[in-house]
């Protein structure tokens, strides 16, 4: 053999077996995810398809059929992997609610001819069955807040959690406006770094708790909403980042799962929502939902939903690990992310209202 086909070949078997790890690193097993760069593995495990795709073409010009057998069976196993977030976007919404939604959309905030003129039913109500939420980690406060408050307008949302805020940025926020939609606010204490959990809320907040569940990591800052006489209690969840220590990162959503597996079930309706530093692809992610909750993403069919890194120009969103997760007491629809300037996360958008408000609707 010529030293330059064994060279291909040698550099092809690398590649497909590159191929091969990165396409099975969607199944890896719940005890390896706590391994050295597992958890970042395994989060981006959707973009071995491009590599995939490029061994290909070389496999193709260096006609190793063996290999191109190899690379269709990852391929396959990618496929059935990515399916569950693909297809025909679905919402759960009543009609009632995509009516509203529908309605408020047909007005933007920043149309001077609007100015002081939008009618009350296409703004944010409190009186209504629904509600836009939102969830974004600041990175420490340098998101822009401008952009913040004229999202919260535009999209008329009614419940903004932040993860990674800090004090200054809260009243920067406050200052700016952000008062005149969300004025309402439970945090949590700061942590050694100075950054802050937070949630803020149009309608009043119920039960508010700077802490909910048990955490050796975070304060996860939590209160009720009322939607027409239901309740949906909402839960600021900001995990430890995987770079941080695989271990950690592991034990915090471990803490998330055992809270889950003894309240999702219940009658109260709840929102997770912030950033998981996680996939709902990875075990420890999965363990949550196995208990009782659905991703937004999942649900709506809209896509992975990649939010993070945002900041980057010439490297897209590989990871979706910012999520918005309900249990069987919430229905959900109309899932987006968008970019915010400043952090390095992309904000998460839903609508959603009580499940026995679309119930009641199909009754």
């Amino acid at each position: 053999m010529q030293p330059r086909h064994l060279g291909i070949k040698i550099f092809l078997g690398f590649l497909c077996a590159i191929c091969i790890l990165g396409t099975l690193s969607w199944w890896t097993p719940y005890s390896w995810e706590t391994l050295p760069f597992m958890p970042t593995l395994s989060a981006m495990s959707p973009w071995f398809i491009v590599l995939i795709l490029i061994t290909v073409i070389i496999a193709v010009f260096a006609r190793r059929g063996v290999a191109l057998i190899v690379l269709a069976l990852c391929m396959i196993a990618q496929t059935a992997a990515i399916m569950p977030y693909l297809g025909h976007a679905d919402t759960e919404l009543s009609a009632g609610t995509r009516e509203i939604m529908a309605d408020m959309a047909t007005a933007d905030s920043k149309d001077p001819q609007l100015q002081g003129g939008i009618t009350a039913s296409k703004r944010a109500s409190t009186t209504d069955q629904c509600a836009r939420i939102m969830t974004l980690n600041v990175k420490g406060g340098l998101a822009d807040p401008t952009q913040i408050i004229d999202t919260v307008a535009d999209r008329r949302v009614e419940v903004l959690a932040l993860q990674d805020a800090n004090d200054s940025f809260i009243t920067q926020l406050q200052e700016d406006g952000l008062n005149d939609y969300l004025p309402n606010l439970i945090k949590s204490d700061p942590d050694a770094s100075g950054n802050v959990n937070v949630i803020f809320t149009m309608d009043t907040l119920g039960d508010p708790s700077s802490k909910s569940i048990s955490s050796s990591f975070q304060q996860y800052p939590t209160a009720t909403i009322s939607f027409k006489g239901d309740t949906i209690r909402f839960i600021d969840v900001n995990t430890v980042k995987a770079n941080t220590s695989s271990d950690l990162w592991g034990a915090s959503l471990n803490e998330i799962t055992d809270w889950a597996q003894r309240y999702a079930m219940g009658d109260t309706a709840y929102i997770l929502l912030g950033d998981f530093n996680a996939t709902t692809s990875q075990q420890h992610m999965q363990r949550i939902l196995d208990a009782g909750f659905r991703d937004a993403a999942r649900v709506t069919r809209t896509g992975m939903q990649f939010t993070w890194p945002s900041d980057e120009t010439l490297v897209p969103s590989m990871a979706a690990i910012d999520h918005i997760l309900v249990n069987q007491g919430v229905h959900v629809g109309d899932a987006t992310t968008m970019k915010i300037a400043g952090t390095d996360h992309k904000a998460v958008l839903a609508t959603i209202e009580p499940s026995t408000q679309t119930d009641d609707n199909k009754s």
